[in-house]
């Protein structure tokens, strides 16, 4: 382990289609008590062509995100009614899906609710229009579409539920899919590797790192779909939990093994292009990036410190991926991050270790923007 972990071009890319400025736009509606023009304003904000492709009529949008169809309208009374159809229940193994419901509903959705209708499950919320903040709008839309369009590939998966939309999907060329699994699995690889050596020296932080910076590369790099992507979400926020960090290396190193297990014709099923009105990364303006990376650049400096060349790095490369796998960050910021990060890539650590320091300086000035 005399080198740095390597760095791995992007085969295929999520995209972004908010328009920043529109955002400040549509509070400045709201907090004036033009509600219906904030919201109108607000939608073009997330995604303006959707907005105005698939509004079916005035103030009621009938929008494709993934598997689900999102019905968004104001109400004639000054209601804000969002819905969208789930799933149908299976004949059997109702008592599993129920009580997967109910997690989902307590532990997952803040102001959504999943709902049940006769034999269908539907998101839903409703609020005045004078309670529709853009944020709070913004969270509740984001919850339907993501959670809506992630979970049914688990319940179709794993309690043989029936979906109440039709995902509308264009599947990737074979050679672009066979080229995505070759990385995948040296990714993959690649972690199992570094984490048995750093658990021979019982360095279980690091294994934890290594194996959660795999999984975020992966999803930056591959932009899998379906419930490929539902699983890399469940095996990442492991790196969160409040439990003891050998015990989470060894939930983590669990996950990356069952992850090299799948088959290729189930990983294939998961690249694809289809219709998103919102997208799972949220947009980051740069000082909340500096925010994010301001953890993991102090920890970096302490490791210059102490001559941890390998430290350094990793600090570094953490902090490139939790961001980039978390939001869609200003262009230049990622041109920085991933030039680094392909300059660092199988090189000794302290040659790794100058180059990301250098760009973690020039990223946290004060004037970097």
């Amino acid at each position: 382990m005399d080198i740095s972990p390597g760095y791995v071009d992007p085969v295929n890319r999520y995209e972004s289609k908010i328009d920043r400025e529109l955002y400040r736009t549509s509070v400045k509606l709201y907090d004036a008590g033009n509600f219906e023009e904030s919201f109108r304003t607000f939608m073009n904000y997330v995604n303006r062509e959707m907005a105005e492709k698939y509004e079916v009529e005035k103030n009621h949008w009938r929008l494709p995100h993934g598997s689900l169809m999102v019905d968004i309208s104001i109400k004639p009374d000054g209601m804000l009614d969002v819905t969208a159809p789930f799933i149908k229940l299976p004949e059997k193994r109702l008592a599993p899906v129920l009580r997967r419901v109910l997690d989902i509903n307590t532990n997952v959705l803040t102001l959504p609710m999943i709902k049940l209708d006769d034999d269908g499950l539907f998101f839903n919320y409703s609020c005045p229009m004078a309670l529709a903040e853009p944020f709070k709008i913004y969270g509740i839309i984001f919850e339907i579409c993501i959670n809506g369009d992630s979970y049914d590939d688990e319940f179709i998966e794993e309690f043989g539920a029936v979906a109440l939309s039709e995902k509308q999907v264009e599947y990737l060329p074979a050679e672009q899919v066979d080229r995505a699994w070759e990385l995948y699995h040296s990714v993959l690889n690649e972690a199992l590797e570094y984490d048995r050596y750093f658990s021979s020296k019982r360095w279980h932080g690091l294994s934890l790192d290594v194996m959660g910076q795999a999984l975020m590369k992966i999803d930056y790099s591959l932009a899998p779909q379906g419930y490929l992507r539902s699983r890399l979400e469940k095996a990442i926020s492991i790196l969160w939990s409040q439990n003891p960090v050998e015990d989470m290396a060894a939930r983590l190193r669990k996950d990356v093994e069952e992850f090299r297990q799948l088959e290729k014709e189930k990983f294939a099923k998961d690249f694809y292009r289809t219709t998103f009105f919102m997208h799972a990364r949220r947009t980051m303006e740069m000082d909340g990036c500096k925010k994010n990376m301001a953890q993991r650049y102090d920890w970096a400096g302490q490791d210059r410190q102490h001559h941890s060349d390998m430290g350094l790095v990793l600090n570094y490369y953490y902090a490139c991926y939790d961001l980039m796998y978390k939001y869609f960050v200003p262009s230049n910021l990622e041109q920085e991050m991933t030039t680094t990060l392909a300059a660092c890539s199988n090189k000794p650590w302290a040659e790794a270790a100058e180059l990301a320091w250098g760009s973690f300086q020039k990223i946290m000035d004060p004037a970097y923007a």
